[in-house]
Protein backbone atom coordinates (compact mmCIF):
# COMPACT_ATOMS: atom_id res chain seq x y z
CA UNK A 1 0.00 0.00 0.00
CA UNK A 2 1.14 3.33 -0.47
CA UNK A 3 0.21 7.03 -0.64
CA UNK A 4 -0.24 7.50 -4.01
CA UNK A 5 -3.09 9.18 -4.91
CA UNK A 6 -5.53 6.41 -6.70
CA UNK A 7 -6.66 6.92 -10.22
CA UNK A 8 -10.31 6.72 -10.82
CA UNK A 9 -9.96 6.00 -14.39
CA UNK A 10 -7.61 3.29 -13.90
CA UNK A 11 -10.47 1.24 -12.41
CA UNK A 12 -13.05 2.65 -14.09
CA UNK A 13 -11.59 1.23 -17.41
CA UNK A 14 -11.45 -2.44 -15.40
CA UNK A 15 -15.39 -1.91 -14.62
CA UNK A 16 -16.46 -2.14 -18.53
CA UNK A 17 -15.35 -5.32 -19.68
CA UNK A 18 -16.75 -4.66 -23.48
CA UNK A 19 -14.07 -6.62 -25.18
CA UNK A 20 -15.50 -10.03 -24.25
CA UNK A 21 -18.64 -9.48 -26.47
CA UNK A 22 -17.29 -6.73 -28.79
CA UNK A 23 -15.17 -10.06 -29.82
CA UNK A 24 -18.03 -12.29 -29.75
CA UNK A 25 -20.11 -10.18 -32.07
CA UNK A 26 -17.29 -9.47 -34.45
CA UNK A 27 -16.71 -12.95 -34.80
CA UNK A 28 -20.44 -13.94 -34.87
CA UNK A 29 -21.19 -11.41 -38.56
CA UNK A 30 -17.02 -12.83 -39.91
CA UNK A 31 -15.72 -9.60 -39.84
CA UNK A 32 -12.24 -10.29 -40.10
CA UNK A 33 -13.62 -12.10 -43.51
CA UNK A 34 -14.78 -8.72 -45.00
CA UNK A 35 -11.24 -7.24 -44.06
CA UNK A 36 -9.21 -10.55 -45.55
CA UNK A 37 -8.27 -8.21 -48.81
CA UNK A 38 -7.03 -5.14 -46.99
CA UNK A 39 -8.49 -1.73 -45.36
CA UNK A 40 -12.06 -0.94 -45.83
CA UNK A 41 -14.84 1.75 -44.43
CA UNK A 42 -16.99 0.71 -41.53
CA UNK A 43 -20.07 1.71 -44.20
CA UNK A 44 -18.44 -0.92 -46.68
CA UNK A 45 -17.78 -3.28 -43.82
CA UNK A 46 -21.42 -2.89 -42.03
CA UNK A 47 -23.32 -3.36 -45.78
CA UNK A 48 -21.19 -6.56 -46.10
CA UNK A 49 -21.56 -7.77 -42.67
CA UNK A 50 -25.25 -6.81 -42.65
CA UNK A 51 -24.71 -4.48 -39.65
CA UNK A 52 -25.54 -0.94 -38.64
CA UNK A 53 -22.18 1.24 -39.47
CA UNK A 54 -22.47 3.43 -36.51
CA UNK A 55 -22.97 0.83 -34.21
CA UNK A 56 -20.56 -1.33 -35.48
CA UNK A 57 -18.15 1.27 -35.77
CA UNK A 58 -18.24 1.36 -31.70
CA UNK A 59 -17.15 -2.22 -31.37
CA UNK A 60 -14.19 -1.53 -33.59
CA UNK A 61 -13.16 1.32 -31.88
CA UNK A 62 -13.44 -0.69 -28.90
CA UNK A 63 -11.48 -3.94 -30.10
CA UNK A 64 -8.69 -1.60 -32.03
CA UNK A 65 -8.17 -0.42 -28.67
CA UNK A 66 -6.75 -4.11 -27.79
CA UNK A 67 -4.66 -4.95 -30.87
CA UNK A 68 -7.83 -6.57 -32.44
CA UNK A 69 -7.90 -4.90 -35.65
CA UNK A 70 -6.68 -1.50 -36.69
CA UNK A 71 -8.34 1.72 -37.53
CA UNK A 72 -6.00 3.03 -40.09
CA UNK A 73 -8.00 6.37 -40.42
CA UNK A 74 -10.93 7.88 -38.94
CA UNK A 75 -13.29 5.06 -40.00
CA UNK A 76 -11.47 2.61 -41.77
CA UNK A 77 -10.04 -0.47 -40.22
CA UNK A 78 -7.54 -3.41 -41.34
CA UNK A 79 -7.15 -7.19 -39.71
CA UNK A 80 -4.30 -7.21 -37.62
CA UNK A 81 -2.57 -10.90 -36.66
CA UNK A 82 -5.14 -11.16 -33.60
CA UNK A 83 -7.86 -10.31 -35.75
CA UNK A 84 -6.73 -13.10 -38.11
CA UNK A 85 -7.50 -15.96 -35.83
CA UNK A 86 -11.35 -14.85 -35.99
CA UNK A 87 -11.87 -16.57 -38.90
CA UNK A 88 -12.91 -19.92 -39.07
CA UNK A 89 -10.54 -21.51 -41.81
CA UNK A 90 -7.31 -20.28 -40.50
CA UNK A 91 -4.42 -22.62 -38.64
CA UNK A 92 -5.29 -22.10 -34.78
CA UNK A 93 -8.73 -20.26 -35.56
CA UNK A 94 -10.35 -19.19 -32.15
CA UNK A 95 -13.53 -18.31 -34.34
CA UNK A 96 -15.71 -20.48 -32.45
CA UNK A 97 -14.35 -19.82 -28.67
CA UNK A 98 -14.91 -15.65 -29.47
CA UNK A 99 -18.55 -16.82 -30.38
CA UNK A 100 -19.03 -19.26 -27.42
CA UNK A 101 -17.56 -16.27 -24.73
CA UNK A 102 -20.80 -14.38 -26.32
CA UNK A 103 -23.22 -16.83 -25.48
CA UNK A 104 -26.48 -15.98 -23.19
CA UNK A 105 -26.30 -18.82 -21.06
CA UNK A 106 -22.66 -17.97 -20.41
CA UNK A 107 -23.52 -13.86 -19.77
CA UNK A 108 -26.21 -15.62 -17.32
CA UNK A 109 -23.65 -17.49 -15.71
CA UNK A 110 -21.29 -14.55 -15.07
CA UNK A 111 -24.57 -12.58 -13.59
CA UNK A 112 -24.95 -14.97 -10.69
CA UNK A 113 -21.53 -14.74 -9.79
CA UNK A 114 -22.47 -13.90 -6.42
CA UNK A 115 -24.17 -17.13 -6.15
CA UNK A 116 -21.49 -19.14 -7.13
CA UNK A 117 -19.26 -17.41 -4.56
CA UNK A 118 -21.53 -17.36 -1.80
CA UNK A 119 -22.36 -21.29 -2.06
CA UNK A 120 -19.58 -22.60 -4.16
CA UNK A 121 -22.05 -24.40 -6.66
CA UNK A 122 -22.23 -23.37 -10.42
CA UNK A 123 -24.23 -20.49 -11.02
CA UNK A 124 -25.42 -22.56 -14.82
CA UNK A 125 -27.45 -25.22 -11.80
CA UNK A 126 -28.51 -22.63 -10.51
CA UNK A 127 -30.03 -20.38 -13.20
CA UNK A 128 -31.44 -23.53 -15.52
CA UNK A 129 -32.06 -26.05 -12.56
CA UNK A 130 -30.20 -28.23 -14.65
CA UNK A 131 -26.39 -29.63 -14.87
CA UNK A 132 -23.97 -28.06 -18.03
CA UNK A 133 -23.34 -31.42 -19.78
CA UNK A 134 -27.24 -32.81 -19.79
CA UNK A 135 -28.46 -29.12 -20.56
CA UNK A 136 -26.13 -29.28 -23.68
CA UNK A 137 -27.85 -32.74 -24.38
CA UNK A 138 -31.09 -30.59 -24.73
CA UNK A 139 -29.60 -27.57 -26.38
CA UNK A 140 -27.90 -28.95 -30.05
CA UNK A 141 -26.85 -25.70 -31.75
CA UNK A 142 -25.58 -24.73 -28.36
CA UNK A 143 -23.32 -27.66 -27.72
CA UNK A 144 -22.36 -27.74 -31.76
CA UNK A 145 -20.80 -24.22 -30.94
CA UNK A 146 -18.99 -26.01 -27.52
CA UNK A 147 -17.64 -28.62 -29.39
CA UNK A 148 -16.57 -26.30 -32.08
CA UNK A 149 -14.82 -24.47 -29.08
CA UNK A 150 -13.20 -26.94 -28.07
CA UNK A 151 -11.61 -28.18 -31.37
CA UNK A 152 -10.08 -24.99 -31.98
CA UNK A 153 -8.47 -24.97 -28.76
CA UNK A 154 -7.51 -28.19 -29.58
CA UNK A 155 -5.71 -27.05 -32.97
CA UNK A 156 -4.04 -24.66 -31.41
CA UNK A 157 -2.34 -25.73 -28.49
CA UNK A 158 -2.87 -29.82 -29.08
CA UNK A 159 0.20 -30.00 -31.42
CA UNK A 160 2.55 -27.96 -28.51
CA UNK A 161 1.36 -30.36 -26.07
CA UNK A 162 1.86 -33.87 -27.76
CA UNK A 163 5.53 -32.49 -28.99
CA UNK A 164 6.33 -31.85 -24.91
CA UNK A 165 5.34 -35.70 -24.18
CA UNK A 166 7.55 -37.53 -26.29
CA UNK A 167 7.14 -40.68 -23.70
CA UNK A 168 3.31 -41.24 -25.50
CA UNK A 169 5.51 -42.88 -28.20
CA UNK A 170 6.01 -45.77 -26.31
CA UNK A 171 2.54 -46.75 -26.19
CA UNK A 172 0.81 -49.13 -28.13
CA UNK A 173 -2.61 -48.55 -27.21
CA UNK A 174 -3.62 -45.42 -26.08
CA UNK A 175 -7.62 -43.78 -25.01
CA UNK A 176 -8.32 -40.52 -24.57
CA UNK A 177 -11.07 -40.04 -22.02
CA UNK A 178 -13.53 -36.73 -23.23
CA UNK A 179 -11.54 -37.22 -26.55
CA UNK A 180 -14.21 -35.13 -27.87
CA UNK A 181 -13.90 -34.32 -31.87
CA UNK A 182 -10.82 -36.03 -31.90
CA UNK A 183 -8.32 -33.83 -32.75
CA UNK A 184 -6.20 -34.28 -29.64
CA UNK A 185 -5.80 -37.96 -29.97
CA UNK A 186 -5.57 -37.55 -33.78
CA UNK A 187 -2.79 -35.70 -32.82
CA UNK A 188 -0.71 -38.18 -30.85
CA UNK A 189 -1.51 -40.39 -33.49
CA UNK A 190 -0.01 -38.60 -36.20
CA UNK A 191 2.82 -37.93 -34.10
CA UNK A 192 3.83 -41.20 -33.23
CA UNK A 193 3.01 -44.31 -36.11
CA UNK A 194 4.36 -46.20 -33.22
CA UNK A 195 0.95 -46.03 -31.52
CA UNK A 196 -1.01 -48.96 -33.36
CA UNK A 197 -4.18 -47.81 -31.78
CA UNK A 198 -6.14 -44.87 -30.37
CA UNK A 199 -9.49 -45.25 -28.77
CA UNK A 200 -11.46 -42.39 -28.56
CA UNK A 201 -13.78 -41.94 -25.67
CA UNK A 202 -17.42 -39.74 -25.02
CA UNK A 203 -20.54 -39.68 -24.83
CA UNK A 204 -22.63 -41.30 -27.62
CA UNK A 205 -23.51 -37.75 -29.55
CA UNK A 206 -20.20 -36.41 -29.25
CA UNK A 207 -18.71 -40.08 -30.68
CA UNK A 208 -21.27 -39.73 -33.34
CA UNK A 209 -20.30 -36.38 -34.44
CA UNK A 210 -16.55 -37.31 -34.33
CA UNK A 211 -17.35 -40.33 -36.94
CA UNK A 212 -18.55 -37.58 -39.29
CA UNK A 213 -15.52 -35.44 -39.34
CA UNK A 214 -13.52 -36.34 -42.56
CA UNK A 215 -10.04 -35.52 -40.93
CA UNK A 216 -10.16 -38.80 -38.82
CA UNK A 217 -11.28 -41.02 -41.95
CA UNK A 218 -7.31 -42.26 -42.76
CA UNK A 219 -6.83 -43.19 -38.97
CA UNK A 220 -9.78 -44.71 -38.95
CA UNK A 221 -9.53 -46.91 -42.79
CA UNK A 222 -6.27 -47.26 -41.41
CA UNK A 223 -7.50 -49.07 -38.13
CA UNK A 224 -5.43 -46.83 -35.87
CA UNK A 225 -8.56 -44.81 -34.67
CA UNK A 226 -11.37 -46.70 -32.76
CA UNK A 227 -14.79 -45.27 -31.21
CA UNK A 228 -15.87 -45.83 -27.94
CA UNK A 229 -19.10 -44.28 -26.80
CA UNK A 230 -20.18 -44.21 -23.36
CA UNK A 231 -20.06 -42.81 -19.85
CA UNK A 232 -16.36 -43.05 -18.57
CA UNK A 233 -17.61 -43.18 -15.07
CA UNK A 234 -19.26 -46.43 -16.28
CA UNK A 235 -16.40 -47.92 -17.70
CA UNK A 236 -13.30 -47.21 -19.52
CA UNK A 237 -11.68 -49.38 -22.36
CA UNK A 238 -9.34 -52.29 -21.00
CA UNK A 239 -5.95 -53.41 -22.58
CA UNK A 240 -4.73 -49.65 -22.42
CA UNK A 241 -1.03 -48.71 -21.80
CA UNK A 242 -1.89 -44.73 -21.63
CA UNK A 243 -4.93 -43.08 -21.06
CA UNK A 244 -4.71 -39.51 -21.50
CA UNK A 245 -7.13 -36.33 -21.08
CA UNK A 246 -7.08 -32.81 -21.63
CA UNK A 247 -9.11 -30.05 -20.19
CA UNK A 248 -11.55 -32.42 -18.54
CA UNK A 249 -10.06 -33.13 -15.26
CA UNK A 250 -11.17 -28.96 -13.53
CA UNK A 251 -14.93 -30.28 -14.50
CA UNK A 252 -15.31 -32.26 -11.23
CA UNK A 253 -15.37 -32.61 -7.81
CA UNK A 254 -12.64 -34.92 -6.06
CA UNK A 255 -14.87 -37.30 -5.47
CA UNK A 256 -15.74 -37.78 -9.36
CA UNK A 257 -12.12 -37.52 -10.19
CA UNK A 258 -11.03 -40.33 -8.21
CA UNK A 259 -14.25 -42.76 -8.98
CA UNK A 260 -12.80 -42.24 -12.62
CA UNK A 261 -9.17 -42.61 -11.81
CA UNK A 262 -10.01 -45.87 -10.16
CA UNK A 263 -11.94 -47.02 -13.28
CA UNK A 264 -9.04 -46.71 -15.07
CA UNK A 265 -6.62 -48.60 -12.88
CA UNK A 266 -9.28 -51.72 -12.64
CA UNK A 267 -9.50 -51.81 -16.30
CA UNK A 268 -5.89 -51.50 -17.23
CA UNK A 269 -4.03 -51.71 -14.23
CA UNK A 270 -0.58 -50.96 -15.55
CA UNK A 271 -1.77 -47.61 -17.32
CA UNK A 272 -0.16 -44.26 -17.12
CA UNK A 273 -2.21 -41.57 -16.79
CA UNK A 274 -1.08 -38.33 -18.84
CA UNK A 275 -3.58 -35.57 -18.17
CA UNK A 276 -3.39 -31.79 -19.80
CA UNK A 277 -4.55 -29.44 -17.38
CA UNK A 278 -4.12 -25.97 -16.40
CA UNK A 279 -2.04 -26.17 -13.00
CA UNK A 280 -2.63 -23.33 -10.14
CA UNK A 281 0.35 -22.26 -9.14
CA UNK A 282 2.32 -19.12 -8.65
CA UNK A 283 2.46 -16.94 -11.36
CA UNK A 284 0.20 -18.38 -13.90
CA UNK A 285 -0.97 -16.35 -16.57
CA UNK A 286 -4.27 -14.33 -16.45
CA UNK A 287 -6.19 -16.64 -18.68
CA UNK A 288 -5.71 -19.68 -16.27
CA UNK A 289 -7.38 -17.35 -13.60
CA UNK A 290 -10.20 -16.27 -15.90
CA UNK A 291 -10.96 -20.07 -17.09
CA UNK A 292 -10.81 -21.46 -13.24
CA UNK A 293 -13.62 -19.16 -12.51
CA UNK A 294 -15.67 -19.85 -15.53
CA UNK A 295 -15.22 -23.12 -14.56
CA UNK A 296 -16.60 -22.44 -10.93
CA UNK A 297 -19.36 -20.46 -12.86
CA UNK A 298 -20.52 -23.15 -15.26
CA UNK A 299 -19.80 -26.39 -13.12
CA UNK A 300 -18.30 -25.83 -9.77
CA UNK A 301 -14.96 -27.00 -11.10
CA UNK A 302 -11.96 -25.79 -9.95
CA UNK A 303 -8.25 -25.72 -11.23
CA UNK A 304 -5.94 -27.87 -9.33
CA UNK A 305 -2.39 -27.56 -7.66
CA UNK A 306 0.51 -30.08 -7.62
CA UNK A 307 -0.58 -31.00 -4.29
CA UNK A 308 -4.17 -31.32 -4.83
CA UNK A 309 -2.94 -33.57 -8.37
CA UNK A 310 -1.05 -36.05 -6.00
CA UNK A 311 -3.74 -36.49 -3.68
CA UNK A 312 -6.21 -36.93 -5.98
CA UNK A 313 -4.22 -39.56 -7.95
CA UNK A 314 -3.31 -41.34 -4.32
CA UNK A 315 -6.59 -41.83 -3.64
CA UNK A 316 -7.31 -43.70 -6.96
CA UNK A 317 -4.02 -45.97 -6.75
CA UNK A 318 -1.23 -43.77 -8.40
CA UNK A 319 1.61 -41.78 -7.88
CA UNK A 320 1.75 -38.56 -9.05
CA UNK A 321 5.36 -38.99 -11.23
CA UNK A 322 5.64 -35.98 -12.41
CA UNK A 323 4.54 -32.69 -13.98
CA UNK A 324 5.77 -32.15 -17.67
CA UNK A 325 5.39 -27.90 -18.70
CA UNK A 326 4.24 -27.60 -22.28
CA UNK A 327 4.58 -24.66 -24.66
CA UNK A 328 1.34 -23.56 -23.63
CA UNK A 329 -0.51 -22.64 -21.04
CA UNK A 330 -1.18 -26.73 -19.84
CA UNK A 331 0.87 -28.71 -18.25
CA UNK A 332 1.03 -32.68 -18.60
CA UNK A 333 0.35 -34.56 -15.10
CA UNK A 334 1.56 -37.92 -15.20
CA UNK A 335 0.72 -40.80 -13.13
CA UNK A 336 1.43 -44.44 -13.05
CA UNK A 337 -0.17 -47.21 -11.41
CA UNK A 338 1.60 -48.31 -7.55
CA UNK A 339 2.80 -51.56 -7.56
Amino acid sequence: MTDQQPDPMALLDLMFPSTVPCLAVAARYRIADVLVDGPRSVEDIAEQSRTTASALHKVLQVLAEDGIFAEVKPGVFENTPLSTLLRPDVPQSQYSMARLIGEPWLWSCWGRLDHSVETGKAAFDEIFNINTWAWFGQHQDEARLFDGAMTDFSEALGERIVQSYPAAGKAGVIADLGGGQGTFLATFLAAHPSIRRGLLVDLPPVIQKAKERPELADLVGAGRLDFVPGDFFQSVPSGVDLYVTKQIMHSWNDERLVALLRRCRESSPGATIAAAELVQRPGVPRFVKNFNLIMLITMAGAIRTDDDFAAVFEQAGYRLNRIVPTDSAFSIIEAVPVP
